[in-house]
């Protein structure tokens, strides 16, 4: 429950400091295919896609899992997150390298082209945080659900 006020939060404090005459500057949507192409595929390869739905039910208060299931859980989220992170940032450094090598140097006012580039280019890496600050209480709760059943565990053990 306290995950959906998390999400609303994020979005009226994203859209607050992004101001609603801008968001669509935000908007882009090959670049958010780039990132999350790679975490699905490493979803798909890992076989987690069940482990990463059933972070998510964590999240949202079911918490009837054995302890290898919330293992694999924080697994998959922790894999989503870097996948994200490895992929924004490829993605920033291809947006920045073919600005520069596209630029012509002959002419100095042409240096802003290359800030302009490197706002489109920045996008990448806010998707990339975006997708982590959405995991990232899902984490917390996985964690925090396995310290806890590892404690009962560990008091019932001795």
């Amino acid at each position: 429950m306290f995950y959906i006020v998390y999400l609303a939060s994020m979005v009226v404090y994203l859209i607050y400091g992004i101001r609603w005459d801008r968001i669509l500057n935000f908007w882009d949507p090959i670049t958010l295919e780039f990132l999350v192409f790679p975490c699905i595929l490493i979803l798909f390869v890992t076989g987690s896609f069940r482990a990463f739905g059933r972070a998510f039910l964590v999240a949202f208060g079911k918490r009837e899992y054995e302890t290898s299931q919330y293992r694999e859980s924080l697994l998959s989220v922790n894999m989503v997150m870097g996948a994200a992170s490895v992929s924004g940032g490829i993605c920033f450094l291809i947006g920045i390298s073919n600005s520069i090598r596209s630029l012509d140097w002959s002419e100095l006012n042409n240096i802003g082209w290359l800030f302009l580039d490197l706002s489109v280019a920045s996008i990448s890496l806010f998707y990339a945080l975006l997708i982590c600050m959405i995991l990232l209480p899902v984490y917390f709760l996985l964690k925090k659900e396995l310290c806890r059943i590892e404690a009962l565990e560990n008091k019932g053990s001795v």
